[in-house]
């Protein structure tokens, strides 16, 4: 059977932001957090660095017209070293590839998305005077439709 909607919805994702690369050279991105993509995994060591978290969450459902209108949040961090710049200035850099990929209207992702939306998202923690890794985050929603009961087809 193929894959649900949702599945295919967070893997064209997870595969966008493999393009958050400075080399890109169709898009201007500021770091490299690209360079390693892993989906829902934690705990993860400094060796990977720089590379981003891709986090699906619960889905909210309406029913409208034989169509269930799913609304997913997904959250995506991003990581890397920052050396001898500030890590304030890292984390806005990492917020603004992110934000750029994922919500960029410009971009189509999947289309299978009818809607996205940017929520929240900034620092994931200040470093501490011995850290030398900083992160951000940020969370969006994704609105699509799949037909009732059947979260194969739309």
């Amino acid at each position: 059977m193929d894959d649900t909607i949702r599945e295919q919805i967070i893997a064209a994702y997870t595969t966008r932001l493999s393009d958050i690369l400075i080399a890109n050279v169709f898009e201007d991105f500021n770091t490299n957090i690209g360079q390693t993509v892993f989906r829902a995994v934690k705990d993860l060591e400094t060796e990977n660095l720089p590379f981003c978290v891709l986090w699906p969450s619960v889905e909210e459902i309406t029913s409208k017209y034989n169509k269930n209108v799913c609304t997913m949040v997904i959250r995506v961090e991003g990581l890397m070293e920052f050396g001898s710049i500030n890590p304030s200035i890292i984390q806005e850099k990492i917020l603004g590839d992110l934000i750029w990929a994922m919500t960029n209207p410009d971009t189509e992702v999947s289309d299978l998305v009818e809607d996205v939306q940017y929520k929240t998202g900034g620092p994931a923690d200040f470093p501490n005077a011995e850290d030398s890794v900083t992160s951000s985050f940020i969370e969006f929603e994704i609105r699509y439709d799949t037909l009732t009961g059947n979260p194969y087809q739309q």
